[in-house]
């Protein structure tokens, strides 16, 4: 996504998760690679919270599968991605997901123009947040889209005049600040303001009125201050004990006292750990 870096963001994503994955012991890798399995439907997909496969915890299951290296569910999921068409999707999101596992899995499939993938995005996220609109939409034109340079030229001067108002939530905050350093904008103030989401027991927020930390807000804002070369190392001993509070046989919870298992959470505590390893 970068001009001056070829590296995928979502490559770099699974980049990080594997530090952390290779930071643990043994028995633990083999307990989350237990884990990642058990999550994987017989028709290739990864499933959800009910069990049932779904495009969006599919992306989960692929990013962790490559940062663990399991080349056997990355051949099953192939197939589950091939039998999704575009026409069953109910949101910008599954789209988005199919649209990254494909750009993995079958590198040959042809990429799509910026005005294809703005229409994707777009037309079934009315409803969805504009800045998260955005999000989506820069994530896909960095894995599968054509003519990047263009797109950043039009993303730098949306996002130059952008200000989101209101009690936005930690990972758009996030989110804003790796957009704004990817296409060259300063982002000091909004990396001060990201880090009032920061709890000083451990982790990040998603909003400052909230007093619990969350897996999602802190893995994503870890990586987007590492990718921003933060220096993490003041507050990376209270980030290590909350990473380490929601590790449960296999999985990462979400930890704000849910205790059920899944991919997604799996993920972001991954990449947390990851995150906080790769700067120090």
């Amino acid at each position: 996504m970068s001009k001056g870096e070829n590296i995928p963001v979502y490559r770099r994503l699974v980049q990080t998760i594997r530090v952390g994955f290779l930071a643990l012991d043994t028995s633990v890798q083999n307990e989350i690679v237990e884990f990642i399995k058990s999550q994987q439907h017989t028709s290739g997909g990864f499933t959800d919270r009910a069990g049932n496969p779904d495009l969006y915890y599919s992306l989960f299951g692929l990013w962790l599968s490559l940062a663990t290296k399991q080349n056997e569910a990355l051949d099953k999921l192939k197939k589950f991605a091939a039998l999704s068409p575009e026409a069953t999707s109910k949101s910008p999101v599954e789209d988005l997901a199919r649209l990254l596992i494909q750009s993995e899995l079958e590198p040959g499939t042809k990429k799509q123009s910026i005005f294809q993938l703005y229409k994707t995005v777009f037309k079934k996220g009315r409803l969805i947040e504009l800045s998260y609109q955005f999000f989506l939409l820069s994530l896909v034109v960095d894995a599968t889209g054509k003519n990047k340079s263009l797109y950043y030229f039009l993303a730098r001067i949306w996002l130059f005049f952008y200000k989101p108002k209101g009690n936005i939530p930690c990972s758009l905050a996030a989110a804003l600040v790796y957009a704004r350093k990817i296409v060259g904008l300063k982002i000091a103030d909004e990396q001060t303001d990201l880090l009032k989401y920061s709890k000083q027991s451990g982790g990040f927020r998603a909003f400052e009125s909230v007093d619990t930390s969350d897996s999602l807000s802190t893995g994503v804002a870890l990586f987007v201050l590492k990718e921003c070369a933060y220096d993490l190392r003041i507050i990376a001993p209270g980030c290590l004990d909350f990473i380490q509070e929601n590790y449960e046989t296999g999985a990462f919870l979400s930890g704000d006292g849910d205790v059920t298992k899944d991919l997604e959470y799996t993920f972001y505590g991954l990449l947390a750990l990851g995150s906080v390893l790769n700067s120090c």
